[in-house]
């Protein structure tokens, strides 16, 4: 294991956690589990595809189909469920690797700002696993950006940072749980 490169900074590099993620291979299951017996919900769950989603994993274009919720947990934090449906997407290798179990697949936390977060990750020698834009829920939304970055051994999981520019509106769920 290589040392971490040190770095000294005045702020910190994360201003908050925003949510972790888990990985599925069944988002229905899971989505009624966390909510049917554990309270946690409730939950909206999207589709992403090709039309939705422009991606490059591991430094290549990618273009791949996901199924993703979104629960509350408390007033700042969620609780995000992806199951992947087809493609080149980061999530089928992880779920490969623990045997098809739901597992934690990354953490997100929060940044003052996007841009600057991902040269400093950069100047750390930190490697990206999957840049991303997601469309907007309208022809006027700007486009959500975002990148996972591994940060597995300086701190033992998948970092997520992203942007959401002012005027990004999420799209319509395919289906609230429970319903309302």
């Amino acid at each position: 294991m290589t040392a971490p490169r040190s770095h000294s900074r005045s702020e910190p590099l994360f201003t908050g956690g925003n949510h972790i993620c888990i990985a599925t291979c069944n988002l229905d299951r899971a989505v009624r589990t966390w909510w049917d017996r554990y309270g946690i919900g409730p939950w909206r769950v999207y589709r992403y595809d090709p039309s939705t989603v422009s991606a490059e994993v591991n430094g290549r274009p990618a273009e791949f189909s996901i199924r993703a919720a979104l629960a509350p947990l408390g007033p700042h934090f969620r609780v995000e469920i992806i199951q992947p449906l087809e493609g080149d997407n980061p999530y089928t290798p992880s779920l490969e690797r623990h045997g098809g179990a739901d597992h934690i697949h990354h953490v997100r936390f929060d940044v003052s700002d996007y841009h600057d977060a991902v040269r400093q990750m950069d100047a750390l020698g930190l490697r990206g696993v999957m840049d991303a834009s997601f469309a907007g829920g309208t022809e006027e939304s700007p486009p959500l950006v975002g990148m996972y970055v591994d940060t597995t051994e300086d701190l033992g999981f998948v970092l997520e940072i992203e942007h959401a520019p002012s005027g990004f509106v999420m799209a319509t769920p395919e289906y609230e749980y429970p319903p309302s």
